[in-house]
């Protein structure tokens, strides 16, 4: 092997390397940033909680900008690991965010609740509703280190907020309201005073289950099944009819 293929080769064993590396890098800099908030959150800090010098993240990315998006995006399951070459570089965070809100927009509806607003009738509300409710708490589940960072970062940053707020929450929302005042009119679901607060009600206790619970010493405690099917349980007695209730109003 000549000098010139040995150097190409070692690169790309670097590279490869690096690449293996990124997943732990995302774990360190979701702890770092959900600790500190974007703005304080130093390379540093990153390094510090990965176990590695500061210099060696740039063999990754080149600064803390794209840094945060990039965590943002693959912790909220919007892209896998970036492909191409390292480091990956630092586009200005306005248009990270841009880019983030986009991709927010089009994923901000669950596929069950998607699929439910598709179809005007259910021929087994119940199991519909369960299918919903279980698929929001794992999803909050999945991504609760990830909003907690983008929580703890839009007290300081107004267009985090906006995103978080407004691109990702308001359409969940919205979404959900609409579907019990669907299944409601039909008399599938029970008729509430409220159907936009009683969305609010349901995805608040499944955010508590689901992610808030570990702020709580005793919530902590809760195994994750036991508070999944505790949320299920809860909003389907709530809200499905038992039979002699059930018909169109």
């Amino acid at each position: 092997m000549n000098v010139s293929k040995a150097i190409t080769y070692c690169e790309g064993m670097a590279q490869r390397r690096a690449r293996d590396r990124l997943p732990e890098l995302i774990d360190a800099a979701i702890r770092a940033f959900q600790r500190n908030g974007f703005r304080a959150t130093q390379m540093s800090d990153i390094a510090l909680e990965m176990g590695v010098s500061e210099a060696a993240l740039y063999r990754y990315v080149d600064g803390k900008e794209g840094l945060f998006g990039m965590v943002v995006r693959h912790a909220l399951f919007l892209e896998d690991l970036p492909e191409g070459d390292l480091p990956i570089a630092s586009p200005p965070l306005a248009s990270t965010l841009g880019q983030i809100r986009d991709q927010l927009t089009a994923a901000a509806i669950p596929p069950a609740l998607g699929e439910a607003l598709r179809h005007g009738h259910a021929e087994d509300p119940g199991a519909e509703l369960e299918g919903i409710v279980r698929e929001l708490f794992s999803l909050m589940t999945l991504t609760g280190p990830a909003m907690d960072m983008i929580e703890r970062s839009a007290r300081e940053m107004p267009e985090l907020a906006q995103l978080f707020t407004v691109d990702l929450r308001r359409p969940l929302l919205a979404a959900l309201t609409s579907y019990l005042e669907q299944r409601s009119e039909r008399g599938q679901l029970r008729r509430t005073p409220h159907p936009d607060v009683t969305a609010r009600l349901v995805i608040e206790t499944i955010a508590w289950f689901s992610r808030h619970r570990f702020c709580d010493p005793d919530g902590a405690a809760i195994a994750a099944q036991a508070a999944g099917d505790t949320v299920v349980d809860a909003v389907s007695h709530a809200l499905v009819p038992c039979p002699a209730e059930a018909g169109p109003r």
